[in-house]
């Protein structure tokens, strides 16, 4: 037997153990760090089970090191024990843990037990983000190494708990330079489990693991070389890396609201709180790459990157915009405004309350969906493939949304902000985006098609119709979506994601020529286009993604979704070179994530910003917050007074469903 298979078979002879009372089934003798060849963690302290701050350094950013970086014992993607947890006595090892996906004789806790190099052991590549990569990329062998990590997520140890109950994960491969090579897994578990007993913790960082070999069945030569190739050994360019936190951000953003804050030449800075400040004492690194802030668990943390030799990349400049005279905004509410009157007086016969009534057989079946998924799943799988957002199908049965307490209601606010850009020369327009369910309430659940094509929510209507009122212009896209449900000749694709809590490439763009529509009104528009017109073009491209909700569904419902295949058009010059936004611009795109996709996310260059461009004919910029829809505003603000004071216009995009209980509250402008 060789010395990594020390532990063999040991599954049926341990059978029920008492939790918190018996040894490890995997004992491991000595303690052993984990370290990376190019990846170093820079805070002194940093603690996985209690720190808000996390600093890594990449010595080569190679997708392979940077994954590692943003993976790796990271508290930010730490999820909290489930109900009942403690509680949790009488698990029992089976003849063949992970349905045997990792050969049982090679389960070890030790590292040194192990084939595993010295060099092999330093070159760790992140589980989840690799695993993901394979898909998207369609490499043969992804969907049996996906295997692996699905079977040591749904092991249960014969404990009762559901799908919410996942007691460990494969967190990291590493590839053994065998006559044969072997992938060996490590397993995480989690620090609340305690059923197996005192599990051994080798590398101290609250998170006993084990080891254990791929079973070869489930490693195929292309994922080899794959991971051998560019994904270990190609670094990426600054744009590149820029792409890629975007993505993770993104990606991060439905479970620990996560979003990209400018790194500014040193981090912590004056901004940063004091919580953060305190953990870091003196301590301050120079020139970070990358800084993501995050609430997880409702307090602010930070991941902050730090690539060696690579300044902050800016922005660049698309053709800048010369100042423009003052005007008075011109704002046109009344549009919106008459148009919802009219539908309150006919579907919702003159009152908002006969009009809920009318629609509360289907607030009735989503109630009912949300009480049947445990609230820690944000996930929820329809019908035809679509999956939905927990948060949005809060909102859509969230009621009046101006009677939500202080903080919470959105009008204020909005209307604030409108008449603080007013009394500078600036025109308005908020863009609400409607959500997923509702533009396909039918696939939420079979008992919803009596509403396809219906307004499901008339608290939305309300709250456009007040703010109107209150003179705020909208653009309303909720009966262009509805309008535009099915694909047709020319429009192959919904105006949704089936996989992702996103508006697909169709979707966009039809928000982007209402905008378009609207912005050619304004009495300064054909000067600003005179000055900075722009000649382009657009070009189709195709991709795959798996969806941001696809891994918020319990374990075993992710295997049921493959990368959905896209389309979108990214935006280019004559000369094929992509548009990229222009913070000279006096249009302003201000917005959450849904300004981010297919932007400054694969794709690239085609996302809303990039095609209100199009449509105008003149660049625009783009202030955007990942998840930060309802306080992006302070972004914009930052730059300063006389920043503000030159635009012409701010377009405010942001999905819908942060009008209802945002995880922040809505906070006043700090002008100053």
């Amino acid at each position: 037997m060789g010395p990594h298979r020390g532990i063999a078979a040991v599954g049926a002879a341990l059978g029920t153990l008492a939790a918190g009372c018996h040894p490890s089934p995997w004992p491991a003798k000595t303690a052993a760090s984990a370290t990376h060849a190019e990846v170093r963690t820079l805070n002194d302290g940093y603690a996985r089970t209690r720190s808000v701050v996390l600093v890594r350094e990449i010595a080569v950013p190679t997708r392979a090191n940077l994954d590692y970086a943003a993976y790796h014992a990271n508290f930010m993607i730490t999820d909290p024990a489930p109900e009942g947890a403690a509680a949790l006595r009488g698990a029992v090892v089976p003849a063949a843990p992970f349905r045997g996906l990792l050969d049982t004789t090679t389960l070890t806790a030790d590292i040194d037990r192990t084939p595993l190099t010295k060099d092999e052991r330093a070159r760790p590549l992140a589980f989840a983000p690799l695993v993901e990569t394979l898909a998207t990329r369609k490499v043969a062998g992804a969907s049996e190494l996906e295997d692996v990590g699905a079977a040591v997520r749904s092991e249960n140890w014969g404990l009762p708990g559901g799908p919410q109950l996942v007691p460990q994960v494969a967190a990291e491969v590493y590839v053994h330079a065998a006559p044969t090579p072997e992938v060996w897994v490590k397993v995480e578990f989690q620090p609340w489990f305690k059923a197996l007993g005192a599990l051994a913790d080798q590398d101290g960082d609250g998170f006993p693991e084990l080891y254990g070999r791929v079973a070869p069945a489930n490693v195929d030569q292309a994922v080899l070389a794959f991971i051998a190739g560019d994904y270990s050994s190609k670094p990426l360019t600054p744009g590149e890396i820029k792409t890629w936190a975007n993505q993770l951000s993104g990606y991060w953003y439905p479970s620990y609201n996560t979003d990209l804050v400018p790194p500014g030449p040193r981090f912590p800075n004056d901004t940063t709180e004091a919580e953060v400040k305190a953990e870091l004492g003196r301590r301050g690194f120079d020139a970070p790459t990358i800084v993501m802030r995050g609430k997880p668990q409702g307090k602010p943390t930070y991941d902050v990157f730090i690539v060696d030799g690579l300044a902050t990349a800016a922005s660049p400049s698309a053709a800048s915009v010369a100042p423009l005279p003052k005007t008075r905004p011109s704002p046109r509410p009344d549009t919106v405004v008459r148009a919802i009157d009219r539908e309150l007086a006919t579907t919702g016969a003159g009152s908002w309350d006969k009009w809920a009534a009318s629609v509360a057989p289907f607030a009735e079946l989503v109630t009912s969906v949300l009480h049947q998924t445990p609230p820690t799943v944000k996930g929820i799988a329809g019908t035809n493939g679509f999956l939905f957002f927990r948060n949005s199908l809060e909102y859509v049965v969230g009621g009046d949304l101006e009677k939500q307490p202080p903080g919470k209601n959105p009008l204020p606010i909005i209307v604030e902000f409108k008449r603080q850009l007013e009394a500078r020369g600036v025109d308005f327009l908020f863009v609400p985006v409607p959500t997923k369910d509702e533009i396909f309430p039918e696939e939420i659940d079979g008992r919803g098609r009596a509403f396809a094509g219906r307004i499901v929510n008339p608290y939305e209507r309300k709250l456009l119709a007040d703010l109107g009122a209150a003179g705020v212009e909208t653009i309303d896209l909720l009966p262009a979506f509805l309008a535009a449900r099915e694909p047709d000749k020319v429009e192959r694709e919904l105006v949704f994601q089936h996989q992702d809590t996103h508006w697909t490439d169709r979707g966009l763009r039809l928000a982007a020529r209402l905008i378009a529509a609207r912005v050619k009104e304004y009495p300064w528009y054909q000067a600003a286009v005179s000055r900075a017109r722009l000649d382009l073009r657009s070009k189709e491209k195709i991709f795959s993604q798996h969806g941001d909700l696809r891994s918020r569904l319990p374990v075993a419902e992710q295997r049921k979704y493959r990368p959905e295949k896209l389309v979108a058009h990214q935006v280019v010059h004559p000369d094929g070179k992509p548009y990229d936004d222009d913070p000279d611009s006096p249009v302003v795109v201000l917005g959450d994530s849904f300004t981010g996709v297919y932007e400054l996310m694969a794709p690239e260059h085609a996302g809303v910003s990039a095609h209100l461009a199009l449509d105008l004919g003149l660049p625009v910029d783009l202030v955007m917050s990942y998840g930060g829809g309802p306080n992006v505003r302070q972004k914009l603000l930052r730059r300063g007074e006389e920043a503000l004071t030159a635009k012409k216009l701010v377009v405010w995009i942001m999905t819908a469903r942060d009008l209802y209980n945002y995880f922040e509250d809505w906070k006043p402008l700090e002008l100053k």
